[in-house]
């Protein structure tokens, strides 16, 4: 079965309430420190916070005290706002709560390790407790044919938990290209909320692809690793062409339709896998059976140049997410598919998923062979 895309999962707000400051739980352990910023006067159900010497707007949730997300860069601390409160840390998420339009996360998620000191007339400074980190790269590429696509999936880690936002570069040696891009062989990309990029890698040759990630950590030292991609020679009875080219072997034969376009596929992970273009971008898509529409995230559609054509919730495991419709052109095979509808949501991070509806509703028919690695499609 295809895989499907993960959603965020929904999460019941939380009140804020304008009790009288108590201390959080590990400060009333802690000493008290001299604070560097004078005393300010701070609203009602609001905490004074001070972070290496700066001052932060911190509030009141319940019993605990919830600092201002934009805390994280002081701690140099790896996350993603995934919206709704919901923070992706490294290994964990947290929820926070949205306050006056502004995200307030716990004090004790600021740092892998925090101290919280009670200040002189209230309030508290964070100071962070130093942790060892094992910064790597994980990389997985798949088993491909020349003139195919090689899915690449990265993820950066710290130990066995994933870090994520993180800002990588990936290259590529050879006659290869990477997606989306237009015929790129190095590209600079970031990690979604689990620490994960996905990708492609096409080669019209067969030959055996050096693909390179380098990724700069929070500590500020630098990872590499570089992994072979070999791209196999196509099998004699393979199909490599589209429609008009005239080199197609063996379509399948239907006796009321005939051979639109044709292109190779790749199989990873139980999905289908395909080389697409839009104008000059070069884009890896997946073929999914059970999405209708076909989506794609909101970088790559500004890339693109997608208009917005109307706002749409999409359903998901848990609740909805805010996205609009669109169109885009696709050039499958050889074969240009004008104005494909599609749906951009600006929390999908992964691969654009290719959806059916567009075809059906055309007359089209998706034919997959697997002994041949090729995409048929049929009218």
């Amino acid at each position: 079965m295809i895989s499907r895309r993960s959603w965020l999962a929904s999460l019941a707000s939380m009140a804020l309430t304008c009790a009288p400051l108590a201390a959080a739980p590990m400060a009333q352990a802690a000493t008290r420190a001299p604070s560097s910023v004078s005393h300010v006067k701070v609203a009602p159900g609001h905490v004074r916070v001070i972070i290496h010497g700066k001052l932060y707007d911190a509030i009141r949730v319940g019993n605990d005290t919830y600092v201002e997300e934009a805390a994280f860069n002081a701690f140099g601390t790896p996350y993603v706002d995934l919206g709704n409160g919901n923070i992706a840390l490294t290994g964990r998420n947290v929820q926070g709560v949205v306050y006056d339009g502004k995200t307030y996360v716990p004090w004790s998620a600021l740092a892998p390790s925090v101290r919280a000191i009670p200040l002189k007339g209230g309030g508290f400074a964070f100071v962070s407790q130093p942790v060892k980190h094992s910064y790597a790269l994980l990389i997985q590429a798949s088993q491909a044919v020349a003139g195919s696509v090689a899915v690449l999936n990265v993820v950066t880690v710290d130990g066995d938990n994933s870090v994520p936002g993180q800002a990588i570069t990936v290259s590529s040696t050879g006659f290869s290209q990477l997606e989306p891009s237009s015929g790129a062989s190095t590209i600079h990309v970031t990690t979604d909320g689990t620490g994960t990029w996905q990708g492609g890698l096409t080669d019209s040759t067969a030959e055996t692809v050096y693909v390179t990630v380098s990724w700069k950590t929070p500590s500020g030292g630098v990872v590499r690793q570089t992994v072979p991609v070999p791209f196999q020679a196509p099998k004699a009875n393979g199909s490599t062409g589209n429609a008009n080219s005239g080199d197609s072997q063996s379509p399948p034969s239907l006796s009321s339709e005939h051979l639109v376009a044709s292109t190779p596929v790749s199989f990873y992970q139980n999905g289908v896998f395909l080389q697409a273009s839009s104008g000059e971008e070069s884009i890896t898509f997946q073929l999914d059976t059970g999405a209708y529409e076909t989506l794609l995230g909101a970088s790559l559609a500004a890339q693109l140049h997608l208009p917005n054509l109307g706002s749409i919730e999409v359903g998901g495991i848990g609740g909805t997410d805010e996205a609009y419709m669109s169109k885009v052109t696709l050039n499958i095979g050889g074969h240009v598919f004008p104005d494909i509808p599609c749906i951009v949501d600006p929390s999908w991070t992964g691969i654009p998923l290719l959806g059916y509806g567009f075809f059906q509703q055309n007359g089209y028919d998706l034919l997959i062979s697997q002994t041949q690695s090729t995409l048929y499609i049929m009218k």
